[in-house]
């Protein structure tokens, strides 16, 4: 169901985005994905809420001057729903994690910590209060999907499933290489995770990544180079999943756009 009012504890239900431009960001996902904005002051600094149909669908904030001098690029952020923001920290870091900020309250919005995980990947919990997550996911324009992208996965699945008590189950990769591993809350596919192989550039740290709906890969990656975007890699169908694309925005973020075939158009 697109519309949301509520998230399962485990699930995904936010991204946002860190960046070292906010107003070219602001102007890249119009352009690209027809948001509209409203502007929030919070104790650190402006928050923009990104809006589809009026409903809420990610976030965008102004990245640390210490980031950026240490030549950080922007990213993406994915967030957990969970029941406590203080007891999913603690427990995080008994399996091995590492609380980096919080928990804190984020004004009336909710309560937050972000972890990194004993891969060093980093994600954020959020316990709502006024805010659940996105309004909206699994159109055009939204989140519709989270993957880890990891070298250590047997570690990643425990941890994971540990913390969040996620179902975890690996199988073929739909791509047709390798393995791919799907998490799960109750019945409900949350997230995937894969291995980085010999495959992948030396750099590339271990990471949580976004996949954005979109209604046509090609469209989208010609609106994204005209934006001053560029591809990272170039489209490819997975059978049964869809046709996506890894795109990076003008800032240095990126993120996977995904275009679903057409028996998952009313996932």
């Amino acid at each position: 169901m697109p519309e949301r009012t509520s998230y399962a504890p485990g699930s995904f239900s936010w991204v946002d985005l860190t960046t070292s431009d906010l107003e070219a960001a602001k102007n890249f996902y119009t352009g690209l994905l027809g948001w509209e904005y409203k502007t929030e002051e919070t104790p650190m600094g402006p928050y923009v809420m990104a809006y589809k149909d009026d409903k809420a669908v990610a976030g965008l904030g102004n990245q640390p001057d210490e980031q950026k001098e240490m030549g950080i690029p922007s990213f993406w952020n994915s967030y957990v729903s969970v029941e406590s923001a203080d007891e999913s920290a603690t427990k995080a870091a008994e399996l091995g994690g590492t609380v980096l900020m919080g928990p804190m309250d984020a004004v009336e919005a909710g309560r937050m910590a972000f972890i990194a995980a004993p891969g060093g990947e980093t994600f954020g919990v959020w316990e709502a209060k006024n805010h659940i997550g996105a309004g909206l996911t699994n159109e055009p324009g939204t989140l519709t999907w989270n993957e880890l992208a990891t070298r250590d996965i047997n570690t990643a699945k425990t941890f994971y499933a540990a913390l969040f008590d996620w179902k975890v189950e690996t199988g073929p990769n739909p791509s047709g290489t390798g393995e791919y591993t799907i998490a799960s809350v109750g019945e409900d596919q949350n997230a995937g995770m894969l291995t980085i192989d010999e495959n992948w550039p030396d750099h590339v740290p271990n990471y949580w990544g976004i996949y954005l709906s979109v209604a046509d890969v090609e469209d989208t990656t010609a609106k994204a180079k005209d934006l001053g975007g560029e591809v990272v890699m170039p489209s490819m169908t997975i059978p049964d999943v869809g046709t996506m694309v890894v795109l990076r925005d003008p800032t240095g973020a990126i993120f996977s756009a995904l275009q679903a075939a057409p028996q998952l158009d009313e996932s």
